[in-house]
């Protein structure tokens, strides 16, 4: 992933592990891989998929 998005492997770890705290990404190791994905929130939110939400005044 930081490859990917040319960025340093601790800033791609570091993105990765807001997203999964937010429960918008899960990951899992595979061998010497880790895999990366979206939830179902992360997927519905990257499509737009989502009501927007109103706080009250």
């Amino acid at each position: 992933m930081a490859r990917r998005l040319r960025v340093s492997a601790p800033s791609a770890s570091e993105h990765v592990s807001a997203l999964r705290e937010a429960n918008l990404a899960r990951s899992r190791r595979d061998g010497g891989s880790v895999i990366h994905a979206l939830t179902p929130l992360g997927t519905a939110l990257l499509h737009g998929e989502l009501a927007p939400v109103r706080l009250p005044n």
